[in-house]
């Protein structure tokens, strides 16, 4: 009768206990599966899908470059796999990852009319370009606490664009470089795959 009594409680706590068991994955998953866009990458280059986390694991299959993928949840920073849901499930190096191209905020405020400037700090080296690309035509190197004016958009808000892994802003080349430049030019000021936190500028003291 005893031993009944304590199986019964041994069976209660079981029970009570069990949700407390749930893997971190299968929580993480539940709670960002319904987040299509936010789990949306596509591939930088051709790369393969691992069984494993670990490029020693076997290759279930190679997907080409610009591959549309969902994400089973979404990664930490420093994370060097992560596990996908389609068009395979796997794991796949974060590294050659880039988010989806959408026609997000950032994409539209590139058409919108522009009705000033702001200054604004380099913080790190960057290259500005002529167009918002990696493939635009080269102006020059900006270096560390160069001065330079951005250009805004209605509400002061910069005036961006989203394109391939970056967040570009529109650089006034005629107030930032006077009697030197004119026109307008692009500097990539986030990295949304390396370093999507890290701005390329500051403002101006």
């Amino acid at each position: 009768m005893e031993f009944q009594k304590l199986l019964y409680i041994f069976t209660l706590v079981k029970i009570a206990t069990f949700p407390l068991n749930v893997p971190v994955f299968a929580q993480i998953t539940q709670t960002t599966s319904n987040s299509s866009q936010s789990s949306c990458r596509a591939t930088k280059v051709d790369t393969p899908i691992f069984q494993e986390p670990s490029t020693s694991s076997k290759a279930i299959r190679i997907l080409s470059a610009k591959t549309k993928i969902n994400l089973a949840y979404i990664p930490a920073s420093g994370d060097r796999f992560v596990r996908i849901k389609s068009p395979t499930s796997g794991f796949i190096q974060t590294a050659v990852l880039k988010f989806c191209q959408t026609n997000n905020n950032a994409q539209n405020l590139w058409t919108k009319p522009t009705i000033g400037s702001a200054c604004r700090q380099i913080v790190q080296p960057v290259t500005l370009l002529r167009q918002p690309s990696t493939k635009g035509a080269f102006i020059t190197t900006l270096n560390p606490n160069a001065i330079v004016f951005v250009n805004l958009v209605t509400g002061n808000i910069v005036k961006s664009y989203k394109s391939e892994n970056y967040i570009w802003v529109e650089i006034d080349l005629s107030r930032s470089f006077p009697g030197e430049l004119s026109g307008n030019g692009w500097i990539a000021n986030t990295d949304l795959v390396n370093t999507p936190g890290l701005s390329n500028l500051a403002y101006c003291s």
